[in-house]
């Protein structure tokens, strides 16, 4: 697997994974490639809605209240080399982001 499969099947199944929670903007963030384990870990980055504008946020942003926010969410996937196999998700922590 090159590093262009990997990166594409970690994005693609973080797409599937939460598709249900209505994210957005889902895009490569690292890649890693870990000899040891013969694993890729691929950070990839979304935006998923967090609550709703109070009428404060919706005045300052010139949305009507009630519209979602958006926080920006980082997973790290972990691929199978050999197998192209998802064997996990991870968040990770990332400073100065939700």
């Amino acid at each position: 697997m090159d590093v262009r499969e990997a990166a594409r099947t970690a994005k693609t199944y973080i797409a599937n994974v939460f598709a249900d929670e209505g994210i957005d903007e889902v895009g490569l963030e690292e890649v890693d490639f870990d000899d040891h384990s013969n694993l890729w870990k691929i950070t990839i980055s979304f935006l998923r809605p967090r609550g709703e504008m109070d009428r404060f946020q919706a005045a300052a942003s010139g949305y009507p209240a009630g519209t979602p926010t958006m926080r920006r969410s980082f997973k790290i996937v972990n691929i199978d080399d050999g197998s192209g196999s998802v064997v996990s998700v991870k968040h990770r922590v990332v400073e100065g982001a939700d």
